[in-house]
């Protein structure tokens, strides 16, 4: 494919008329990243490959005209044919990348299905093609805090032990065993032996307490989990122990975190050769596509797909293309809904110098984010509001618009410019956008900033932004990931809360910690929250619904930590 052409076409087209647009070199240059030279030699390359007619404009400063000889519609339905007759995945999936039509995708969907389906490739292996909408971000289990990142990780590495929600408890994994003394300073694990690594070296204790190494030594996302260890031990290859400064009962749910995966001890971390003893190794990684296959070595059951192919493509294409098809056929996909154990709010940053930081104005924002009314303008018919963490704790919150004036004069607000931060999401656009209408009726001037995942890592959001759109979504150990939201230095409540007001919710996760029973740790959950909403450090959205279609051959299908889908578990029928 040359990406080149079918990027002039798609950034040309909405100007197209009969196949015809005027342009300027400079356009060209600065999506080609070229010269002026270069990009008339490149044109005049398409006029030779009979793609289009140049035709450089007249005088200085006239617009050049291109006159394409196929329909662009035409081009685009031709090469994913083409692409799947001859198995160039890859290619297919770079020109999806390109802003395509929506509805151009929906008609060539059943190649594009057949080709991101699954398959069943010539040595009979089960191979299951999925879309990505953005280019994955860190994989190392140091550092990353987004969801999907931290469901690969799941999947590529493996833990000491494991927390089985269904029975609400830790059960053994690698370790097969574990006890601890009576003062509850010291932990012993006794490994599994033959537990290999994707390079096939056998997992010892050595490789243990490397990992408790690096996490100490690695950035500040996960030194909470190692935080208490104070010495590792290693009693023999198969036998750790585990010193604290002071006793942890959670300490075996923070083993659990997939963050905590033991990665080898002789082999340097590298995120795109990434070796664990997980149930899936890294077969390939580029920036645009990832592929995961099935570790035949695995100490546990096998994986049930040979391979999981993951390709980065448009956000249209992914919501077109969410299910797959047998042999081409285009059949009627089952839908899953699920409801993400997390949720989406506003974040204030009380770390800058703004009206943000007024009780009263805060309170304003709270009253004006009607998730209602925002629900019936959005037509979100399927919102379900929340108030808390979870779905299970949250309330109906009573919003009165008519407080909303009083409010913004008890806090001085003038009508100075806010920035707004929000994902560059279609879901997080739409809803900042009603966000920023509702605003303007009360005078509020809003600025609006779109960031990405990989932006959501770096300081510069923090410096800037006075509010920011955000999400939390939790493992299947709710409580750990509880835990996780306040303590993990990545995440936005540590970066942009008040001092003060997390040094009353640590207080409030030492007793938690503490606490023996699920019950009343609930309780001090509640407590936490109710001191949030109080404050209004953050104002609580809604808990978002996932809607996933598949083909009828797949079966099992689960839902896993984050929301995502337990890909050991699927099969094909």
């Amino acid at each position: 494919m040359d990406e080149r052409y079918f990027s002039m076409r798609a950034t040309f087209f909405e100007r197209e008329q009969d196949q015809e647009c005027y342009f300027k070199l400079k356009e060209l240059e600065a999506l080609w990243f070229c010269s002026a030279k270069n990009v008339k030699r490149i044109l005049h390359h398409f006029e030779e490959s009979g793609k289009v007619t140049y035709i450089p404009g007249k005088g200085r400063g006239n617009p050049s005209k291109l006159v394409f000889l196929s329909p662009f519609q035409q081009e685009v339905e031709h090469f994913i044919k083409e692409s799947v007759e001859n198995d160039r995945l890859d290619q297919a999936a770079q020109l999806l990348r390109l802003p395509i039509p929506k509805s151009w995708i929906a008609k060539a969907s059943s190649e594009i299905r057949e080709m991101f389906g699954f398959q069943q490739g010539m040595a009979a292996k089960d191979i299951l093609h999925s879309f990505i909408s953005r280019e994955i971000t860190t994989l190392d289990p140091t550092y990353t805090s987004v969801t999907f990142e931290s469901h690969l990780v799941e999947q590529l590495g493996d833990t000491l032990v494991k927390y089985d929600p269904k029975e609400d408890k830790i059960i053994p994994h690698i370790a097969h065993h574990y006890e601890v003394d009576e003062a509850g300073l010291k932990w012993i694990f006794y490994l599994r032996k033959g537990v290999l690594f994707h390079h096939q070296e056998t997992l010892t204790s050595r490789d243990v307490e490397t990992t408790i190494e690096r996490l100490k030594q690695g950035p500040s996302a996960y030194t909470w989990l190692v935080k208490e260890i104070i010495k590792v031990e290693c009693a023999g290859d198969y036998e750790v122990h585990l010193h604290l400064s002071k006793p942890n009962p959670f300490l075996l749910r923070y083993l659990s975190c997939a963050n905590f995966c033991v990665l080898p001890a002789s082999t340097p971390f590298n995120e795109n050769e990434w070796i664990g003893s997980g149930p899936f190794s890294m077969k390939e990684r580029s920036r645009n596509k990832l592929v995961l296959e099935a570790f035949d070595g695995y100490f546990k059951e096998r994986p049930l797909l040979d391979e999981i192919h993951f390709y980065k493509v448009s956000q249209d294409a992914a919501e077109v293309v969410n299910y797959t098809v047998d042999n081409g056929e285009s059949v009627e996909p089952s839908s899953t809904y699920e409801i993400e154990t997390g949720f989406r709010f506003l974040a204030f940053n009380f770390h800058r110098q703004s009206t943000v930081k007024n009780a009263s104005f805060r309170k304003a924002i709270y009253h004006l984010l009607d998730m209602k009314k925002m629900a019936r303008d959005l037509q979100w018919p399927d919102l379900i509001e929340a108030s808390s963490f979870t779905k299970e704790r949250s309330f109906h919150q009573k919003k009165d618009p008519s407080e909303i004036p009083n409010l913004l004069k008890a806090s001085g607000y003038a009508g100075e410019e806010l920035h707004l931060y929000h994902l560059n999401y279609a879901n997080s656009i739409a809803s900042s956008r009603w966000f920023d209408a509702e605003a303007k009726k009360y005078g509020i001037n809003l600025t609006m900033h779109p960031f990405s995942i990989e932006d959501f890592y770096k300081r510069e959001i923090d410096q800037h932004s006075d509010m920011i759109f955000m999400g939390e979504v939790s493992t299947l150990d709710t409580h750990l990931s509880f835990l996780g939201a306040f303590y993990n230095e990545t995440l936005l409540f540590r970066r942009l809360f008040p001092a003060e007001n997390l040094r009353w919710i640590d207080e409030k996760l030492e007793q938690f910690k503490q606490t023996p029973t699920n019950e009343k740790r609930e309780g001090i959950m509640k407590e936490i929250e109710a001191h949030i909403r109080a404050h209004n450090l953050l104002i609580f959205q809604h808990h978002p619904i996932k809607t996933r279609t598949f083909h009828p051959m797949i079966k099992d299908v689960e839902f896993q930590s984050y929301s995502q889908l337990d890909f050991k578990k699927l099969w094909i029928k």
